[in-house]
């Protein structure tokens, strides 16, 4: 015995850096270490052996030193098959807190992912979802259609540049109707529907929309696209708000072991063995009465401490209120005595071993062992419900090797197995059992019965020890029995196995299908804008020629348009002051129809002769207003012609009819004076005859001399005498005034006539009436004739318009198109590697690397 103690004691002499029970580092023990001959390790321990004082004595006897040997052979054996466990352990938390944290971070990863997608959708543009096909026609497909149906109409709308007929034609054609009908119809078509169908929709799952009223479900493609926008965007932030309880799920080391079993079943020792010191009050006799949790102290600001509970329901650590505080010396009173007062306990235990050694906190798992009382026909479904509940990672059931499974231990394993499909047993004293294989068998095919899950797993899931035998005593360096060692081990690699089920697997699992359904999702959009992309920058092409000629075709038209108004503004004013001029010239010929009502009436036949002549150049100047109308409408007919030849069929915005309708009552006005009356100017016989009497007398003159006239009437006065003339003076000039009185009079009339003729055309003259009017005249025809042109402007500019605006809108389109391209192109890049990653955390196979370990080392 003290041979055997002494190789123990040198071989962990050998090993200072390990305590007891720890798990050393990987990079403490190489592979040459647990590969190590047996041969080799005796060699290595009889050589400190030999050189060990206790060996100066003379050498035992063969027999002995052989027993010696095979003594010290088993314990290295031992030694290196607990280690291995310990070893085991530790590589099994290492890869789980690696997986642990390759998980949060890809989680991270996807919610930033989520979220951008999110944002581009609510602030870029709606992200096309992809649904399963349908018998409606591709969205591709109807994209390319409507190409081919605008390269066919641009085709036949290719114009003769030659003619000008064909230039008014394409103008018609590009302007308002065909020119414009394939681009409105590819961007109403493009907004049409945000609802892809192709065959990438069947491989969704996470972003599947669903949508039932009822009990039947709703086509997507019925909605409209803000709708699908609307779920798109919800499911993704559900998606979101899920990544974020998993990270939380993942990233929480906290994992709660219920231990339970029959009475009396040393419930209370296993627990107190698995933390390596007397903590639970154990007795012969059941002693556990109520639900005893044991925590790590570093939950409690690293303070040991009992909180007896008298509600769970209400418990708080931080408020004293919910709980009483009990000294770990009563613990056993208050367990045994006071059981009536209290629902659960709640102990937080220092353990003194290193972190990598700890049970409750390793840094990788922290692990509550829930301390339960014994199964017995009360305490069956109470604890039943306990082990259901979620937040219980594993349950171990604890069962006396001598007694076997009781009823309350198989209903509550029944019970159990519902919602736990594994659970771990502990087969405890079993050294008291003499035919140890037996027991084996019996305890199987009832645990084959009970939960055929764990009989499958039984190698790892039940363990046969003696929990009794574990050193308890601080600072001791005995080290435990390979049994407990490697249930121990198994224990740990149960605990991460489910939480790897419970945690890591789901979140493994949805994270894959989730960025399968981005990768989905970013494929059907990225060739979805690639063919958007193709087609909009296609139909910019195609419609550049057609929006160019239309553009010069306006300033052609609206030039003849201007030419023509021009021209017949010009022609009216011309014709309209012609008119006016040949009125004003003839204008006696408007007194000719007036009676002459004698010398007393002179002066009402002077007023009428003006009034005539006013009334006659003013109905001249109506006459001029008409033609002009019916030229002015000639024009406006033939603008709004060459409108709907361009345009298509408008109604005339011009009206002819209410041209020139305002009374103008401007008039040549004419004053009827005295001197109108009277008019010393002969005829034209008169004048003649006067003005050749005076030629002759100034001839005659020349030829008889002057001084021959003036003696001769000067001897003419001699001969009649000075008395003879006076008499003769006074009837010459009476009758002279009579003759001139009788002339006057005679001629009032005639000369009434021409003076106001005369005044009437230089009135006329001096007050530009004629011109007045010719301007007035064909300002209003300017007026009329440029509504019809301004309208044909307004149409064509609209048209222009609507154009600019439709290539503007594809421009756009094209633009959002390429940026949503690259965006997706991007997304599927980053999830593509991210679910290689993800896919690439092993969250499976730790158990099993585990075993082949082991099974080397041994």
């Amino acid at each position: 015995m003290s041979e055997h103690n002494f190789a123990g004691s040198s071989f962990m002499s050998n090993r200072r850096s390990l305590r007891r029970n720890s798990a050393p580092l990987v990079e403490s023990l190489d592979d040459s270490y647990f590969s190590m001959p047996t041969k080799s390790l005796d060699l290595r321990q009889s050589t400190l052996s030999s050189k060990s004082p206790l060996f100066s004595s003379p050498l035992p006897s063969p027999t002995t030193s052989t027993n010696a040997t095979n003594s010290t052979s088993a314990t290295s054996l031992t030694a290196a098959r607990i280690h291995q466990h310990r070893l085991n352990a530790a590589q099994e938390q290492r890869t789980y807190r690696d997986s642990c944290q390759r998980l949060m971070t890809h989680i991270g990863a996807v919610i930033g992912m989520c979220d951008d997608l999110r944002q581009s959708s609510k602030h870029r543009s709606a992200i096309y979802y992809p649904a399963p096909r349908r018998t409606a026609p591709l969205r591709s497909q109807t994209l390319s259609a409507i190409a081919n149906d605008y390269h066919h109409l641009e085709t036949a709308s290719q114009p003769d540049m030659g003619s000008p007929s064909s230039i008014i034609d394409s103008v018609r054609r590009s302007s308002v109707h065909s020119a414009m009908e394939p681009l409105t119809v590819f961007s109403r078509q493009v907004e049409k529907n945000r609802l892809i169908q192709t065959d990438f929709g069947k491989d969704l799952s996470i972003l599947n929309l669903e949508l039932k009223v009822g009990h039947e479900s709703t086509d997507l493609s019925t909605l409209e696209n803000q709708s699908i926008a609307n779920l798109l965007e919800d499911k993704l932030s559900q998606c979101i708000r899920h990544l974020e309880n998993l990270h939380t799920r993942v990233a929480d080391t906290s994992s709660k072991v219920l231990v339970t079993g029959d009475l009396n079943s040393g419930k209370s020792t296993f627990v107190n063995a698995l933390l390596k010191r007397e903590l639970l009050p154990a007795d012969q006799q059941p002693c556990t009465s109520m639900f005893c949790e044991v925590l790590d102290s570093t939950l409690n600001d690293g303070l040991e401490q009992v909180h007896a509970i008298p509600d769970v329901q209400k418990y708080n650590r931080l408020d004293p209120a919910t709980y009483h505080i009990v000294e770990m010396r009563h613990l056993y009173k208050v367990i045994t005595d006071q059981f009536d007062l209290y629902k659960m306990l709640k102990i937080y235990a220092s353990d003194a071993r290193s972190t990598q050694e700890s049970l409750l906190h390793n840094g990788v798992v922290d692990i509550a062992l829930i301390d339960s009382p014994g199964l017995n026909t009360d305490s069956v479904k109470t604890t039943a419900v306990f082990a259901r509940q979620e937040e219980i990672d594993v349950v171990v059931f604890v069962v006396s090797a001598e007694n076997h499974f009781t009823l309350s231990g198989k209903e509550f394993l029944w019970n159990a197995a519902n919602e736990k499909t594994h659970i771990f047993i502990v087969v405890n004293r079993f050294d008291s059992i003499r035919d140890k294989d037996r027991c084996k068998r019996l305890i199987l095919e009832q645990i084959r019965q009970l939960s055929p899950s764990t009989y499958a797993d039984a190698d790892d899931l039940v363990h046969f020890v003696s929990a009794g035998n574990v050193d308890l005593e601080p600072g001791s360096r005995k080290l435990d029995a390979p049994d407990f060692a490697r249930l121990e081990e198994r224990l740990r690699a149960f605990v991460l196995g489910n939480r790897t089920k419970s945690k890591l697997s789901p979140a493994k699992h949805y994270l894959v299908k989730l960025l399968t359904d981005i990768n989905v999702l970013s494929q059907a959009n990225k060739q979805m804008a690639g063919q958007e992309y193709e087609e909009a920058t296609e139909a910019l092409q195609k419609d550049l020629p057609a929006y160019e000629h239309l553009l010069r075709v306006r300033d052609r038209l609206l030039n003849q348009v201007e030419k023509v108004a021009e021209s017949t503004v010009s022609t009216i004013q011309k014709n309209t002051i012609a008119r006016l001029n040949t009125a004003v010239e003839h204008v006696e010929a408007a007194i000719q129809g007036i009676e002459y009502p004698g010398i007393f009436l002179v002066w009402q036949y002077a007023q009428d002769i003006a009034d005539s002549m006013s009334q006659s150049l003013l109905k001249e100047v109506r006459q001029a207003e008409q033609i002009a109308r019916q030229d002015t409408s000639l024009c406006v007919d033939r603008i709004h012609d060459m409108g709907t030849e361009h345009l298509g069929n408008y109604p005339r915005v011009a009206d002819v009819e209410n041209m020139l309708v305002k009374n103008n009552s401007r008039r040549v006005e004419v004053t009827v004076e005295a001197t109108d009356f009277f008019d010393l100017v002969f005829d034209e016989k008169l004048s003649g005859a006067a003005l050749s009497l005076g030629a002759a007398a100034m001839v005659g003159g020349r030829m008889l001399g002057f001084k021959d006239a003036v003696s001769s009437i000067w001897s003419v006065s001699n001969m009649v005498g000075a008395q003879n003339i006076r008499r003769l003076v006074v009837p010459v000039v009476s009758i002279a005034g009579i003759g001139l009185a009788a002339y006057v009079v005679s001629d009032m009339r005639s000369a009434v006539e021409r003076k106001l003729v005369k005044k009437f055309q230089i009135a006329a003259r001096e007050t530009s009436h004629v011109e007045a009017h010719g301007q007035r005249i064909s300002r209003e025809s300017r007026k009329v004739l440029r509504m019809e042109g301004w309208e044909i402007h307004t149409r064509l500019q609209k048209a222009i318009e609507n154009k600019e605006q439709k290539r503007s809108e594809m421009e756009i389109m094209a633009h959002d198109s390429q940026e949503t391209l690259t965006y997706f192109n991007s997304l599927l890049e980053k999830s593509v590697l991210l679910l290689d990653n993800v896919n690439a955390v092993q969250i499976e196979a730790n158990g099993i690397q585990s075993k082949e370990i082991e099974e080397k080392a041994c």
